[in-house]
């Protein structure tokens, strides 16, 4: 089985998440292909600007892709888009952005199963109140809904809730995450497996 290597430079450690999301999209799209993924995180002791981390990235981990991730936070998604282009102008390999509108927690929504197991709390019944679909790329705050969502499905006490880390659970939330189909309809996220496709063909 042929296999693809991919490199993803993201934003900060947390977004190791977007790993999961990547993986089962290239599945869905190439079934015939072995996948094997590298998270370069933030790189912070080689500078936040992207063109100082690219490429010590690619030094690192050398790929038959680069996925490089920048969430939105606000600011327009094609702004987002030119800085990864600027930063990649001397690149000549094959790329493509990933660009959550706010940030990567956003994605981590749409699966209710997977926040109950991540909060180690599977067979829970409460309800978690999640919003729509189209209201999670509009959300002020995707992470404090994903980590208000974790702590309620654990349904723990309030004193044991000063225990518990919804953002360490967070982590499992994606890869407790079977299928990401309920992802699409979100804009970023067909953008993003528009983008892979394409890519795919290529490689």
């Amino acid at each position: 089985m042929t296999t693809i290597r991919y490199t993803l430079v993201a934003d900060g450690s947390s977004d190791a998440a977007l790993k999961s999301i990547i993986e089962w999209t290239i599945q869905e799209h190439r079934p015939d292909l072995g996948v094997m993924g590298e998270f370069a995180g933030a790189l912070d002791a080689h500078g936040r600007a992207l063109d100082v981390r690219i490429p010590f990235a690619l030094k690192l981990f050398p790929c038959d892709l680069l996925i490089v991730h920048r969430d939105a936070e606000g600011e327009p998604v094609a702004r987002r888009l030119r800085e990864i282009q600027t930063a990649l102008e001397n690149y000549g390999g094959p790329w493509i952005p990933v660009i959550p509108v706010r940030m990567t927690e956003a994605w981590l929504l749409s699966d209710e199963g997977a926040i109950r197991s991540a909060a180690e709390n599977k067979s829970g019944r409460i309800p978690l109140n999640l919003p729509p679909r189209q209201r999670w790329e509009n959300l002020n705050d995707p992470k404090e809904v994903l980590f208000e969502a974790l702590r309620t499905a654990s349904e723990k006490s309030a004193r044991a809730l000063r225990k518990f880390s919804p953002a360490r659970q967070r982590a499992l939330v994606a890869q407790r995450t079977a299928n990401f189909a309920g992802l699409r309809g979100v804009p970023s996220f067909d953008l993003f497996e528009a983008n892979l496709i394409e890519a795919l063909k290529e490689l």
